[in-house]
Formats: structure tokens, C-alpha cells, sequence
């Protein structure tokens, strides 16, 4: 440890430093910021290193002594001051200060954000654009019923089980190089699928996007956070998600088109400029760099892979269980529970190895460290589990429009209001109560209601979501404490996929179970109830094309009740993210920005460590 310099001269350069860190855009805080080498900037570095690293136990026993070293409490007076001369101190303690308020974005943050809306807009066309095409690609590939289905099911569960591990890496090896290689693998997977002439090469390349995809969209997000304070960044962070809404309704809009027009290859062949252009940009555009510096080969150290592995195969082989029950094979089957079993086990394992093992662990427990943050992950995932309808292939196109097109301004305005109020807590109990009532006016829906109704049904489903997209990451956020916030993020986008991809089962297995009862209470023999129930989606076709009569409205009917029995369900798992909703307590959100990331200005590369390189 440097012998900290008490004289007179340094306590004037360190009140100068501390009115810079005021003012980021001073000329004299960048030279700080880009050359941390500086002898006082490294001085005050010294001390706060102890607190980033709480795990190495040595510094933070070094650091426990320090509290008490006199020179530390000489610091902390010096660092007091110039906010004493002018009356910050007394500001804040009043509840006055609100330094980021008046924040506004430059050219660079703003050419950053536009570039993140690409990149999202890129990943959700993929996530809806194949639904209008399955058919006709399952026939040109001779797949079967359960092949089509795992066209989107192999997209989502990687994208949700690298997510945590893609996000802290980051962490280490910087965001920029992060989205290059997710770009990069996200283009294998597409270019995978172009190629494909049977269902084993499409599966495999949907797979790959999947990484890659799952690794952007929560890459977009923690980009965001570093370049943007707290207060302003809902607005930012609802406009993103708005971008993620929009690909949901241009997506399906798309792939129908294209579809009838020509090849459905044509569906990835257009990822390919998106890709492209986010190589071309990120480079240039993304300017992060990690305030830790070290070889690249120091820093593949400091990853924790076998963490990783451990987690991504437990998680992985957890959610192929939860997708193959009551799809590929009954639920009674040992296919089906046997590999939930082991990826549980396999799970918790992985959380042991992570709270004991590694230095730098890619799994944070501590970031549900209180009741809030606890409550905020278990809605995020309530709210994946219930977007999973929205992209049902049984919903027509105009359905999703409506939806998406109300959610769009929704979670604009939305984000506007938490960034002018400075709070977030009513936009998650708005959301959840509008989700409540969406889902109970689902149970009123039949065959017989009208093309308006439906619409304002989707409608109200547009409001509810509009309120959470945005409002539920910037809870987590906000609660999360800024040592912790890319973890943060992480689990946040984690819980979202891993809500989606078990709502795909859970809302199945409700629908067929409902369905099978309905059918042997209207009359069916047990056999044929099996039949159709376990093949619910190719029969409708079926159903669509029988003359009317009594048997078709009893078919009818029974598709009805299997609807209603997910929305019964879907009402009581919004009424308690109501109930949870309430015990939200609101986190200042005018925490200063704290991340291991700097954005790198421009100017200094001809600066003077240039000069003296």
C-alpha cells in the first residue's frame, strides 16, 4: 500500500478532483479517467479497490485496519470537504440533490443506444419471424410435429441458460469484445440454418443463434447501464424493450410475407445485413473498456468456466425435461422427470461450487439480498411465463399487432414517468393489476365473441406489458447494489428466457390436460380424446375444415375450455405478482453511476500517454 500524501498541496488536488468527478464532462476528470496511472488518481484507487473485492479476504482484512488508519480518516475528510464548501452535504442529507436529473446524452451515448436498438431489433425478428413459415418449412424438410415445435424451443433455451454466465464474463473481458463474439455466433447459427437440408443442421443452427441472440439481448441492456445514470435510465431501457415489442410485430408481419413470396430461407438470409452492421459499429461505436486492465490471457483466467459449465448443464438438461413433458413423451415417463431431476441437482450444485469456490464467480447470490429484490426476480419471471402466449402459433398475426402496438408506446411513456418521478414500484403494481384483468376477461373469450372484443382483450394484454417490460428491470436496478449490477442484469434477462421457456410447458400441459378432460366429458371415446389432445395444434386444421354441426361445436368448445383452463391459471399467477407487487419499496434512483466499464473518450488517443508511447 502507497503511503497516502496528507500535505496541504494534495488535500487542494484531491478537493480539484472531486469537484471533476461533479462535472464528468471536465476535461481534466477524462485525463483521470483514461489514465488511471496517474499518481493521485492511483492514490485514491488504492483505497477503493479493498471495497470492489470484498471476496479476497486478505484485502479486506487490509482494509477493516484501514478504516481505522488515521491517514484513511484524513482521506475521507478530503474527500468530504469540497462537498462541504459547497453545501452538498446539507443537500443531500435534505433530500435535495438529484446530481443526474439534468443529465443529457451526448453524440457518443447517443450513437451507442441507436446502435443497442439495432442489435435488439435483430434478435426479437428472430424470435417471431419463423412462426408464419413453420408449415411450409416442415413440409419442404420433412420434419414432424415435434421437430416444428423445437424450431422455436431450440432458439430460447440456450439463449435463457448462457445468459448469467455471458453477462459477468463481460464483466472481465469487456462488453465490446462480449457483443462482437455473440454477434459472431449468432451469424454462425444463422448461416447454419441457411444450409440446411434436414431438421438435425436447422435444429443445430437455431441452437447457435439462440447463444449468441440471448447473449445480445442482455449484452444491450448492460451496455445501457454503464453509459447511462440511474435516474435517466428508464427512459433508455423502455426504449430498448419498445425496439424488442417492435420486432415482435414486424417479425410474424415478415415472415409471412417472405414465406409466400419465395424460399423461407430468405427468413435468415436477412439477418445477414443486421449482422454486418453491428460488426461494422460496435467497434467503433461501443468505446467500453474494463477499468481493470490485464492480458487477455490473465483475463480468460479470471473467467469462471467450470462454473459456467456446471450451471449451463444443469439449467440445460432442467428445461429439455420441462419441454419434453407432455411433448416428446408423457409426463409419467422417466424421459421427462428424470432429466428435470438431475438438472435440479446439478443446479444446486453449481450454486454450492459459486457461494464457495471461485475468486470471481459468475453467479451472484448476494444480489437477492433483501425482500425487494427477492420479489422484483420471482415477477420477472411471473412475466416471461406469461408473454409466452403472445407468441403461440395459434394467434393469428392481427393479434400480436395489437398487442405489440400499444405495448410500444406503453413502455416509452412508462419509462418517462419513472425517470420524471424518480420511482418505479407503481409501474409493477399498474402492470400486474392490468395483467390480472386481461387474463380474467381471456376466460370469457369463446368462438362466438367478437373480432372487436378479442382486439381490446390484446389490447389491455399490450398495457399490462407495457408497464412491466421496462418498470421490472429498472426495479432490479435500482435495488441492486452498484458493485452487483451486472450480475443484476443478468439474472434479470435469466429469469425472463427461463419464465418463457417454462410457460411454453406449463401452458401446454394445462391446455392438453384441460382439453383431454373436456373431450371424454362431451362424449369422446378415451382413445380419440388422447389422439387429439396430444396433437392439439395439427387437429385445428382438421377441426377448421369439418362441415358445422354438433361435432364440430363440441371439438369447438373443448378447445375453449383448454384455453380457459391456461388463463385461470395465467389469473391466479398474475393476482399474486399483485399481491407481491405491493411489498416493493422504492430505491433512490439517483445513485451515482459506479461501473467496472469507462467509455472511452476520443480525444485521448492523442493524448499524452500517446505522447509518451
Amino acid at each position: 500500500m502507497a503511503e497516502i500524501n496528507t500535505s496541504p498541496e494534495y488535500q487542494e488536488q484531491y478537493q480539484q478532483y472531486q469537484q471533476y468527478q461533479l462535472n464528468p464532462q471536465h476535461q481534466q476528470y477524462q485525463h483521470y479517467q483514461q489514465y488511471p496511472q496517474d499518481q493521485q488518481y492511483q492514490q485514491y484507487q488504492e483505497y477503493q479497490q479493498h471495497q470492489h473485492y470484498p471476496q479476497d479476504y486478505q484485502l479486506q482484512h487490509q482494509f477493516q485496519q484501514l478504516q481505522q488508519d488515521q491517514q484513511y480518516q484524513q482521506h475521507q475528510q478530503y474527500q468530504l470537504e469540497p462537498l462541504k464548501q459547497d453545501g452538498l452535504v446539507e443537500a443531500a442529507q435534505a433530500g435535495e440533490l438529484d446530481p443526474h436529473s439534468e443529465w443529457k446524452a451526448g453524440p457518443r451515448e447517443r450513437m451507442i443506444v441507436a446502435t443497442m436498438g439495432i442489435i435488439i431489433l435483430l434478435v426479437a425478428l428472430e424470435t417471431d419471424i419463423l412462426v408464419p413459415a413453420l408449415p411450409t418449412l416442415a413440409a419442404d424438410l420433412h420434419g414432424t410435429s415435434i421437430e416444428t415445435f423445437w424450431v422455436g424451443t431450440a432458439f430460447l433455451l440456450p439463449s435463457a441458460t448462457f445468459l448469467p454466465f455471458i453477462g459477468a464474463t463481460s464483466e472481465i473481458l469487456g462488453r465490446r469484445a462480449m457483443l462482437l463474439v455473440c454477434n459472431l455466433l449468432f451469424t454462425a447459427g444463422t448461416l447454419c440454418c441457411c444450409l440446411a437440408n434436414d431438421f438435425s443442421v436447422l435444429l443445430a443452427g437455431r441452437a447457435i443463434q439462440g447463444v449468441g441472440g440471448g447473449g445480445l439481448y442482455t449484452l444491450t441492456t448492460l451496455v445501457i447501464t454503464d453509459i447511462v445514470p440511474l435516474r435517466q435510465r428508464p427512459k433508455y431501457l423502455s426504449l430498448i424493450s419498445a425496439v424488442f415489442g417492435l420486432g415482435g410485430v414486424l417479425g410474424p408481419l415478415l415472415g409471412g410475407v417472405i414465406s409466400q413470396k419465395t424460399t423461407w430461407r430468405w427468413l435468415f438470409y436477412i439477418n445477414f445485413p443486421f449482422c454486418g452492421l453491428a460488426f461494422a459499429t460496435v467497434p467503433w461505436v461501443v468505446k467500453l473498456e474494463p477499468k481493470r486492465k490485464g492480458s487477455l490471457a490473465a483475463n480468460m483466467l479470471r473467467v469462471d468456466w467450470i462454473g459456467g459449465a456446471i450451471f449451463v448443464a444443469g439449467s440445460t438438461s432442467f428445461l429439455i425435461g420441462i419441454t419434453w413433458g407432455g411433448i416428446n413423451y408423457p409426463w409419467s415417463s422417466y424421459k421427462a422427470w428424470l432429466p428435470i431431476l438431475l438438472g435440479g441437482i446439478v443446479v444446486v450444485l453449481a450454486l454450492v461450487y459459486e457461494a464457495f469456490v471461485p475468486r470471481e464467480p459468475f453467479l451472484r447470490l448476494s444480489v437477492y439480498y433483501n425482500t425487494s429484490s427477492t420479489i422484483v426476480f420471482v415477477l420477472t419471471l411471473f412475466q416471461g411465463l406469461m408473454a409466452v402466449k403472445e407468441a403461440s402459433t395459434i394467434l393469428s398475426g392481427i393479434y400480436l399487432m395489437a398487442v405489440n402496438i400499444v405495448l410500444f408506446p406503453i413502455a416509452v411513456v412508462c419509462g418517462i414517468l419513472m425517470t420524471k418521478l424518480g420511482t418505479f414500484a407503481w409501474a409493477n403494481q399498474i402492470g400486474f393489476a392490468v395483467m390480472t384483468l386481461a387474463n380474467g376477461l381471456f376466460i370469457l373469450v369463446n368462438q362466438n365473441l367478437s373480432m372487436v372484443a378479442h382486439l381490446f382483450i390484446f389490447l389491455v394484454v399490450g398495457v399490462a406489458h407495457g408497464f412491466l417490460i421496462g418498470s421490472l428491470n429498472v426495479a432490479t436496478q435500482a435495488i441492486a447494489k452498484p458493485s452487483h449490477m451486472t450480475f443484476a442484469v443478468s439474472m434479470w434477462s435469466f429469469n425472463r428466457w427461463f419464465g418463457t421457456c417454462l410457460g411454453v410447458s406449463i401452458g401446454g400441459a394445462i391446455f392438453n390436460n384441460v382439453l383431454l378432460h373436456s373431450l371424454e366429458s362431451k362424449g369422446a371415446s378415451e382413445a380419440d380424446a388422447a389422439a387429439i389432445s396430444q396433437n392439439s395444434e395439427a387437429f385445428i386444421g382438421t377441426l377448421h375444415g369439418m362441415p358445422d354441426g354438433d361435432l364440430k361445436s363440441q371439438l369447438t368448445w373443448a378447445y375453449v375450455d383448454g384455453f380457459r383452463g391456461i388463463f385461470y391459471f395465467m389469473v391466479a399467477l398474475s393476482g399474486l405478482g399483485l399481491l407481491l407487487s405491493l411489498f416493493i419499496r422504492n430505491h433512490s434512483m439517483n445513485k451515482p453511476t459506479d461501473s467496472a466499464h469507462v467509455l472511452r473518450n476520443d480525444a485521448s488517443d492523442s493524448g499524452p500517454a500517446a505522447a509518451e508511447a
